[in-house]
């Protein structure tokens, strides 16, 4: 039976740390582009999604590389296949590759055993072109099936669930698994939809500044998560480039902010807020 478990009491981080901040980036191309009813392709709606692989990628690299920061590269399988150097310079920079489906699948929309497919051939391509086996996972959507097939291939954070504001554990048959929620201020969403030019940098960045503020000021009195996530098609863009890395400037000159990466969190979370058994949830090294 699966069942979540959250913690009783004050959450705490690292001596000194209030506010764990992860920056995650969907990588992802032009996989979830599907031809239109005459069989034909939208060529703009491809390419758009096509920037971020392409182009993108190397403009947020950059701008890390600035900052001094590690991020989370939710990362298709398709990607990695298809984009080989852009996977090698995320890992050359010390960032963490998991896993995004293979190209860029609905989950709820699998079977059983097509979703465990589609993580199977995904942790495949990504250890082969990285090294290593991911331990982190965000799909397109979530199936019913999603969360023990994570545990049956050995994962040690998801990152699915919009319902609590701080990371928690999922349980079923002495497996567990860390949940590390998301909110719904993505860039996805800010700027409503990667085609067109709606959305206000401006205004983006006001977005996200509120939403740390907030959670910064709660700190006082217990730790808080902040997770972001982006996607370089959308973030990669000039303009909001540069309210990505203003984001990442406010936070940096907040009292006791600490920003990680996703298996960072997760792995604190495992040991010292939860203390699992490391048996349950497999330790391995992130890419």
């Amino acid at each position: 039976m699966l069942t979540e478990r959250h913690f009783k009491g004050t959450f705490h981080w690292p001596k000194g740390i209030r506010t764990a901040v992860t920056l995650t980036f969907d990588f992802q191309g032009g996989e979830d582009v599907r031809p239109l009813p005459d069989g034909s392709m939208d060529h703009e709606e491809y390419t758009q999604c096509e920037y971020g692989p392409h182009t993108g990628i190397w403009r947020i690299l950059r701008l890390l590389e600035e900052e001094k920061v590690k991020a989370t590269f939710n990362t298709c399988g398709g990607i990695a296949e298809r984009y080989a150097d852009a996977v090698k310079a995320i890992v050359d920079q010390g960032h963490e590759i998991a896993g995004h489906g293979y190209h860029h699948e609905v989950a709820r929309d699998l079977t059983r055993e097509q979703e465990d497919d589609v993580m199977r051939r995904t942790g495949a391509m990504i250890k082969q072109r990285t090294g290593h086996q991911p331990i982190g996972w965000r799909s397109c959507t979530q199936s019913a099936n999603s969360i023990e097939l994570l545990m049956q291939h050995g994962y040690l954070w998801n990152s699915n669930s919009f319902s609590h504001d701080l990371p928690f554990v999922w349980e079923s048959n002495g497996r567990h698994l860390i949940e590390l929620p998301r909110q719904p201020y993505g860039d996805g969403r800010t700027y409503q939809h990667r085609n067109n030019d709606a959305g206000n940098p401006g205004d983006t960045l006001l977005v996200w500044k509120s939403m740390f503020d907030c959670f910064h000021r709660e700190s006082k009195s217990g730790g808080t998560y902040v997770p972001f996530q982006f996607h370089p098609y959308i973030s990669g863009r000039p303009g909001r480039a540069e309210t990505l890395q203003a984001i990442i400037q406010h936070m940096k000159k907040a009292e006791g902010t600490w920003i990680a990466t996703a298996t960072d969190v997760a792995r604190w979370c495992r040991d010292e807020v939860f203390k699992l058994d490391r048996d349950a949830v497999p330790m391995a090294k992130a890419s």
